[in-house]
């Protein structure tokens, strides 16, 4: 494989002209993350994100009660410290995990200036740092363990290896579905694709018993919490839940100026809980299906269109800049195309039962952009160095996926608790 001698960080190999380049993107790119983390910090409410570890399993077996037990690691006083530690948890194991798939891009298939390009590409996608820093929700671990999973697969030697690191997924993937439920069906396509991918040359055998050992446990954890879950216990939820003020700006109908100089309205956390999230959890998956039908076809359907958008974004972006056709993966994915749809179709429960339809299509993108990114920068092309007309691309919809991060959206069809 061609190694052009550019590294992370960047030595010799290229002009020094091109060494500024990507030098000023490297700078522009972290001050730009540290503006995220700063507004992520101190503009962005930190409520609804609290709302995921406040119901443990005291009420008996209800789904997302692993979430509240790990309050319970904080001693009482320090309930709500341990509310906002938490909350920034999935973020932390994200962004790192994130960092690993960049440093992998970069120097795991041999030095290029196109694997560099990648390598940067990563932050600014939908998926990147907007989406770790404002969509800190516990799924978002189940984000994170993917990228290492697809890392560990895209570098795996050996059979064994490649059963023993899906062997590894699917035990993890038990917790993480008791954090959040959805968790193993909104992955079930990135596994499979990075299996289909990774695993090419490996025995017919090896890739059902892998795929058989990352999807199996979490899919029945699953089951076992929608048909063991307990619902109704909306009154005992809520007496278990402390009485606290919590700062909440939206609910006091700021004006653009007063968030701009900084604006507070504090609510009793007990009573918001209670009114806005405890209702949900009396809810079976029929009642979360009507109430999805409930939001319509035109907050649907526009959720989907920026959906498609963002995921066309995000593939045609790697394209673009590792030189790889987006129709060399689908070749390579059409070698158990029946497999891959069935990934996408695990999805569809989520669909049904969730509103996020935009968000629910930015971690397709993640599922299927993951495999990609890795599949191509494994490629010859990505060797090859970048053209003239490759560089001003980059450099312009780096930009503008930074100024416009859409993959925060979670969807049009939402109900925003007050």
């Amino acid at each position: 494989m061609v190694d052009s001698g550019i590294s992370c960080p960047l030595t010799g190999g290229v002009s020094a002209r091109r060494r500024r380049y990507y030098w000023t993107l490297t700078a522009l790119t972290v001050v730009w993350a540290l503006v995220l983390l700063a507004i992520g910090l101190s503009v962005i409410p930190d409520l609804y994100f609290f709302s995921y570890y406040s119901v443990d399993y005291s009420a008996g077996f209800i789904r997302r009660g692993l979430a509240g037990e790990l309050v319970g690691v904080f001693p009482d006083e320090y309930y709500f410290t341990g509310l906002r530690v938490l909350r920034w948890v999935p973020s932390l194991l994200y962004v790192l995990a994130l960092t690993a798939l960049s440093w992998t891009l970069c120097t795991g298939f041999g030095r290029s200036e196109r694997r560099f390009l990648l390598a940067l590409l990563v932050p600014v996608l939908p998926f990147g740092t907007a989406f770790a820093l404002f969509s800190a929700r516990p799924d978002l671990i189940g984000s994170a363990a993917l990228v290492i999973f697809v890392i560990l697969l895209a570098t795996a030697r050996g059979e064994k290896s490649v059963v023993n690191v899906s062997a590894g997924y699917g035990v993890l993937s038990v917790p993480l579905t008791l954090l959040h439920e959805a968790v193993p069906f909104l992955y079930a396509a990135g596994v499979i694709a990075a299996i289909v991918v990774f695993s090419a040359g490996r025995s017919a055998s090896v890739q059902r018993l892998s795929a058989a050992l990352a999807l199996g446990p979490g899919i029945v954890t699953a089951a076992a919490v929608a048909l063991l879950g307990r619902r109704g216990p909306g009154a005992q939820l809520c007496q278990l839940i402390p009485s606290g003020q919590v700062d909440h700006p939206l609910a006091g109908k700021p004006t653009p100026g007063e968030m701009l100089r900084g604006f507070h309205y504090y609510v009793d956390y007990q009573d918001w809980m209670c009114r806005n999230i405890i209702p949900y959890y009396e809810q079976g998956a029929g009642d979360a299906a009507r109430f999805v039908a409930s939001r319509g076809p035109v907050l649907l359907g526009t959720s989907v269109l920026l959906g498609v958008l963002i995921l066309a974004v995000t593939m045609l972006a790697i394209s673009h800049v590792s030189g790889v056709p987006m129709t060399a993966l689908r070749t390579a994915l059409d070698r158990r195309r029946w497999w891959v749809l069935a990934g996408l179709a695990l999805m569809v429960p989520v669909f049904v039962t969730g509103v996020d339809w935009t968000r629910w299509f930015v971690i397709i993108s993640l599922d299927l952009g993951i495999v990609y990114l890795l599949y191509a920068a494994a490629r010859p092309e990505s060797a090859t160095p970048p053209t003239r007309r490759t560089l001003i691309v980059f450099a312009v919809g780096a930009t503008l996926l930074a100024l416009f991060p859409l993959g925060v959206v979670p969807g049009f069809a939402g109900v925003f608790p007050e």
